[in-house]
């Protein structure tokens, strides 16, 4: 496991996760970190069309079943732009200080239950709820969010699709892995 810095000198804000040596998922060599291969990925609608497609999306026994493919792969680009210039917004500003209105607000909980964990998964929406793009990551103290990927959510639960049950296993492996060395904020990182 490596986690990067998105600014030089950073102390606290947005940090990016390299899954090296994990049992079950390496990021791929071509990509310094996970942000890196989401920005390729979700920019490329070849790569969106195709995955809204197949069988690791869900989309046709989840809440999208009747929605026109190339609707959903129009949406899911147009929000990954807007994704990706709220997430330079966030890093940016998390610069200038205290941050912890900035990643709290817009980074949530995956469910209630785990509003207070720390490490915690943690989800950011593009549009509020109606998103279909999911920016996962783990919160580490008060001042840091850990991105671990993201999510083209067309089922309700993360765990009926075998992409979003990637997400929850790497945000899963992450936490585990910062408790096992034992970094519990980011002067640690």
């Amino acid at each position: 496991m490596e986690i990067l810095r998105t600014f030089d000198e950073q102390y606290q804000g947005i940090y990016l996760a390299r899954f090296v040596n994990c049992p079950f998922y390496e990021t791929p060599q071509k990509y310094e970190t996970e942000l890196d291969k989401i920005q390729d990925q979700l920019q490329d609608p070849l790569y969106v069309r195709n995955f809204i497609k197949s069988s690791q999306s869900g989309w046709k026994k989840g809440a999208y079943k009747n929605h026109n493919l190339t609707f959903l792969a129009t949406d899911v680009l147009n929000e990954a732009a807007d994704l990706f210039d709220k997430l330079d917004e966030l890093s940016e500003e998390s610069q200038n200080g205290d941050c912890f209105e900035l990643l709290f607000d817009d980074f949530v909980e995956l469910s209630k239950l785990e509003r207070y964990d720390d490490p915690g998964r943690r989800k950011m929406y593009t549009y509020d709820y109606s998103s279909l793009l999911r920016l996962y990551g783990v919160r580490l103290g008060n001042d840091s969010i850990i991105l671990t990927g993201v999510g083209i959510k067309l089922v309700d639960k993360m765990n009926d699709t075998e992409a979003l049950e990637m997400e929850l296993n790497k945000m899963n492996y992450l936490k585990d892995w910062l408790k096992q060395e034992k970094i519990t904020d980011s002067t640690e990182l």
